[in-house]
């Protein structure tokens, strides 16, 4: 999950969910990383800095059966 978040207001947009499955955590925080690059990229300048955007992520693994 991912989700945008303010570090003004201490808000964060709701997370989105990847429907790809990841090996490993690393796989899945590269992802998240450049993810957040091309969210953060798309925004523009003043909006992120008026607000402090940033992204936060979390990977969890989930029970296989």
């Amino acid at each position: 999950m991912l989700s945008v978040c303010s570090y003004i207001t201490g808000e964060c947009k709701d997370p989105i969910t990847y429907a790809q499955k990841f090996d490993t955590w690393k796989q899945c925080a590269i992802v998240a990383m450049n993810t957040s690059m091309q969210y953060l990229q798309a925004m523009d300048d003043e909006t992120v800095n008026n607000f402090q955007l940033s992204t936060q992520y979390t990977c969890t693994q989930q029970e296989t059966i």
